[in-house]
């Protein structure tokens, strides 16, 4: 009885350790950890203990109200900000230039992550444009790869997605694919953006044409501005728009 009560000791120290490494290698890592991972860096008995200190650490942050959690994306975990905290976190980033995927970027990767594994050809009969740029673009960034052989003329490289796929969109496995009309929805929502963008680029240089008029106007009233130098505002300006 005693040797019993001595190895739960044992073992729930065991867990303990087991939990606080889990812990520091998810905070350490900037990518998803598979469960099988953690049990070798940790040299865990089995995955069973990986599992309980995941669950474990998971429920210590809901109970303590702590602004993040574990998530499991792309087949491993991964601890990551809570989304209500993510306006404040992004100021942290605010002067880094996020790289974003194109339309036509977006629209490939959509055929490849539902049709995969699919050519070339493939890709570029549904979208009914060349594709090789974007391609290699999303080769580059490792959303996609090339994972076999068609049977066709040449037999042609076929296509699909990768684990660096899943990240991008935050899912667990492929079954959480969004459905095709959220795809579709989202490059809609591009154009909007994109169309936004460059409706307050317009507005901005609309404004600042009317204040630089606002005040030459002005400095023409207090006598500050030349009659040759208005002359020669105005002969560039009919140039300009010439």
């Amino acid at each position: 009885m005693k040797n019993k009560k001595m190895d739960n000791e044992i073992d729930k120290q065991r867990e303990h350790t087991i939990e606080k490494q889990v812990e520091a290698l998810l905070f350490a890592s900037d990518v998803p950890l598979s469960a099988h991972k953690l049990l070798m860096l940790t040299e865990a008995p089995s995955l069973k203990y990986i599992k309980k200190a995941i669950d474990s650490l998971s429920r210590f942050y809901s109970e303590q109200f702590r602004s993040f959690e574990i998530v499991e994306i792309a087949g491993g975990f991964q601890v990551t900000t809570l989304p209500e905290y993510s306006l404040t976190v992004k100021k942290l980033y605010k002067n880094r230039r996020k790289s974003k995927l194109s339309r036509a970027a977006l629209e490939t990767l959509a055929i490849i992550a539902y049709k995969q594994s699919i050519s070339r050809s493939g890709v570029e009969a549904i979208r009914g444009v060349s594709c090789d740029g974007v391609l290699s673009t999303l080769t580059d960034r490792e959303l996609i790869t090339v994972s076999g052989r068609g049977d066709g003329i040449g037999k042609p490289f076929l296509y699909s997605t990768t684990k660096k796929f899943l990240e991008y969109l935050g899912l667990k496995n492929y079954k959480e694919l969004p459905s095709i009309e959220d795809f579709e929805t989202e490059i809609e929502a591009l154009d909007i953006l994109n169309s936004k963008l460059k409706n307050s680029e317009e507005d901005i240089m609309i404004n600042n044409k009317s204040e630089q008029a606002a005040t030459e106007k002005d400095a023409i009233n207090n006598g500050k501005l030349e009659r040759d130098e208005i002359e020669d505002r105005t002969i560039q300006d009919i140039s300009d728009e010439h």
